[in-house]
């Protein structure tokens, strides 16, 4: 029986040699033999362009990075029943991506394309006009706006937007990198502003009190003079031209006006005399208004001469100027004098390009605005870049006259190449019975609204009106009273003074 036993035993190890059922050796545990390692490569590449992205990839709830080439590898597990990882592809300015692999990929390797975040805006003014030319910040990123007043931002990511334009309030706000269609309504910055004198500035107990009696009211700016009437640059400046020609007559430390008027935290404001200079066309006749009679400058009934504005190397003295005040941190440049000639007869001048007799034609009007709109664009490509916004004088009756009154000056073309536009409305220089009234100071408030909601209605540009109003004759109700003429127009002023001499009560209260 024993013997019977041993021999099916034998026969059974036998069978199962011969049949490839693994068998154990005294001592030996059985083992499943191990499964093959897989392994899955992604590659995460933008979608716009194709190159790698750096990411965040997230596999079934566990968090992995990829490199700086974007790939990541993982194992994949054969053994798992139901593997069917999910992956969510994530990196800043890029949408989320999210994908799952149902079956191991046909060569190990798949590729995931992030789509980019775009952040798309629209800058209006409060009444909707489009405002082109903001700049736009979004981190170390900047765009401007077109001609439609749209921006936008590719692989755009949260943070603080900031809106800038010359002339116009900075504007910033928080962007949560969700909504992709935004509207910003900037409002053009509200200035209210002294007029320094050179004497002033140059005086440091008067500039201190003058200083302290504006920072103690309503007043945010100050409008300093860099070149005069007279033609004198009133700062040591670095435009060499300047000292060729003698014309540097320092009167104040500028660097230390503009340090003064930051502290207290002004709108800093440079005035510079264009045109009309005496002591550029005396040293170099070729940029000057010429007399044919005389075969000498042209020169005013006071005795002033005058640098052509239709020859653009006449231009570049007063714009070298304008840029070194920009650069040295005023915030806007006021050009006065930016005009054609006036204050005497004009029968025998000559100009480079234009045709002195024909002078009260149409074509002539054309050919005037033309040199004045083209000196004050070239102004505003060299200014605006550095951050400075372009001011242009003009006189008060240009906002109601239907020419340009022979000086190459009138709203509706000023207001497309400057920023601010600044009309000179003193009420003393009205004539009597001006819009009705006897005596146009006894009606200064009446006499700034006509002229300032005229004005209003001739802007065809996005230029800000900021008037001149007068200190001078008005007594100081009536000065304030102008102020809310113009206040009421929601716009800001300048109140101009010769020799500065303001008081507390012609200054609106100070801001709470």
């Amino acid at each position: 029986m024993r013997s019977s036993i041993t021999t099916l035993v034998l026969f059974a190890v036998t069978a199962a040699a011969c049949s490839g059922i693994p068998t154990l050796n005294g001592g030996e545990s059985f083992l499943q033999p191990e499964p093959v390692s897989k392994k899955v490569t992604v590659q995460v590449l933008a979608g716009d362009d194709l190159t790698s992205v750096s990411a965040d990839v997230e596999i079934d709830g566990v968090s992995y990075q990829t490199g700086e080439d974007g790939i990541l590898s993982f194992e994949w597990n054969d053994e798992q029943r139901g593997f069917s990882p999910i992956l969510a592809v994530s990196a800043g300015g890029f949408e989320v991506a999210v994908k799952e692999l149902m079956d191991y990929p046909e060569d190990g390797q798949i590729e995931i394309r992030l789509d980019p975040v775009v952040l798309r805006g629209r800058v209006v003014t409060i009444d909707e006009q489009v405002i082109p030319d903001v700049e736009v910040r979004l981190g170390d990123a900047q765009v401007w706006t077109d001609d439609q007043g749209q921006f936008s931002f590719v692989r755009a990511q949260a943070g603080s937007l900031t809106l800038l334009r010359p002339a116009w309030a900075d504007l910033s706000e928080q962007w949560d990198g969700v909504a992709d269609q935004l509207v910003f309504v900037m409002e053009p910055r509200f200035v209210r502003a002294l007029r320094v004198s050179s004497q002033i500035a140059g005086k440091d107990l008067e500039w201190s009190r003058l200083l302290d009696l504006a920072s103690g009211s309503g007043v945010n700016g100050l409008v300093v003079d860099i070149k005069n009437e007279r033609g004198q640059v009133l700062h040591d400046t670095s435009v060499s031209i300047a000292h060729r020609i003698g014309a540097v007559n320092p009167a104040y430390d500028l660097d230390q006006l503009v340090a003064d008027m930051e502290e207290v935290g002004f709108y800093k404001i440079s005035r510079i005399v264009v045109f009309q200079d005496t002591i550029l066309a005396i040293a170099d006749p070729t940029f000057a208004v010429w007399n044919a009679e005389s075969a000498s400058a042209w020169r005013t009934g006071a005795g002033e001469a005058w640098i052509d504005p239709t020859d653009p190397d006449a231009w570049e003295y007063s714009l070298e100027l304008a840029v070194e005040a920009c650069r040295r941190g005023f915030d806007e440049v006021q050009f006065d004098y930016v005009s054609f000639p006036f204050g005497g007869s004009l029968e025998n001048a000559e100009f480079d390009g234009f045709n002195v007799s024909d002078y009260g034609s149409k074509e002539a009007q054309q050919q005037r605005m033309d040199a004045i709109s083209a000196y004050l664009n070239e102004a505003r490509d060299r200014l605006n870049p550095l951050g400075c916004a372009v001011a242009a004088n003009v006189f008060s009756i240009l906002l109601e006259s239907e020419t340009d009154e022979g000086i190459g000056q009138m709203p509706e073309s000023l207001s497309s190449v400057v920023d601010v536009l600044s009309p000179t409305i003193y009420t003393h220089l009205y004539p009597d019975g001006w819009a009705g009234f006897s005596e146009p100071d006894d009606n200064a408030p009446e006499i700034v609204g006509i002229a300032v909601r005229a004005g209003l209605q001739r802007l065809d540009g996005l230029a800000i009106m900021r008037p001149w109003v007068q200190r001078a004759f008005l007594e100081p109700e009536e000065i304030r009273a102008v102020q809310n003429q113009v206040e009421s127009n929601s716009l800001g002023w300048m109140l101009w003074s010769a020799n500065s001499d303001f008081k507390a009560d012609m200054l609106p209260p100070e801001v709470e």
